[in-house]
């Protein structure tokens, strides 16, 4: 089953005023939207204002992959959501390790919502290109 997602489709705020992509249903069957439609905005506020050096085929730097995904604020006032909680340390290994020629291979603990199946798509939407529908094999972005 093939589904897109329309480019006008925003993410909604919870309660505590994140964004929350998975509160939007598409009624063409899209129960989450990809992370680079939902966050499109804050992408977009990143790569503006990122200047510092990129690696090979990245959209954005290190430094704003690991922003988009802790969260912060821009010099231009933009609030970028968390979208991961945890250990700073542990995002900037792994976004460190990405940008090498390595593998890296994220693990979650048993009965509780995998890291990896939250991280990994939102990091690939904050590095690759903007003309690819980004699905990471494993995760729920991908059934």
């Amino acid at each position: 089953m093939t589904v897109s997602v329309d480019s006008t489709t925003s993410a909604t705020a919870n309660p505590a005023g994140t964004a929350n992509p998975s509160a939007t249903a598409d009624p063409a069957g899209v129960l989450r939207p990809h992370a680079e439609h939902a966050f499109a905005a804050e992408l977009a506020a990143l790569a503006v204002q990122d200047d510092r050096p990129r690696p090979q085929r990245w959209k954005l730097s290190p430094w704003a992959v690991a922003t988009y995904l802790l969260g912060g604020t821009l010099p231009d006032g933009t609030v970028i959501t968390p979208k991961y909680v945890g250990p700073r340390r542990i995002v900037e290994v792994a976004v460190t390790t990405l940008a090498t020629d390595r593998a890296l291979l994220l693990l979650g603990v048993p009965a509780v919502p995998c890291t990896s199946s939250v991280e990994s798509p939102l990091t690939a939407a904050a590095r690759c290109s903007d003309t690819q529908v980004l699905a990471v094999p494993g995760t729920p972005s991908s059934s």
